[in-house]
């Protein structure tokens, strides 16, 4: 059995961390990164789970050189959108 870390308890927390990082992404003059994420989180989904699913990937798509804090948000973000449904009790 897998442990699970949960960086976030509630999709709620975790769509605040998404925005909080792109605030984070913008300051560090991330603006790409930060224009990508703003654009997913401003869509219009079908379910939650399609956006969760598209940052998930976006995510997992920023490998540049960003401060270790960035990093870290960056981290804990996409390890939520990849593994919510169980954190959460879902699956």
């Amino acid at each position: 059995m897998m442990f699970l870390r949960e960086p976030f308890k509630t999709v709620a927390e975790f769509y605040k961390a998404v925005e909080t990082l792109i605030q984070e992404l913008k300051a560090n003059g991330s603006t790409e990164e930060a224009a990508r994420l703003d654009v997913l989180m401003r869509g219009v989904w079908t379910t939650g789970s399609e956006l969760i699913g598209e940052l998930m990937l976006s995510l997992g798509e920023m490998k540049g050189s960003f401060p270790k804090e960035i990093k870290k948000q960056i981290d804990d973000c996409h390890y939520f959108a990849k593994h919510h449904r169980r954190i959460l009790g879902l699956s």
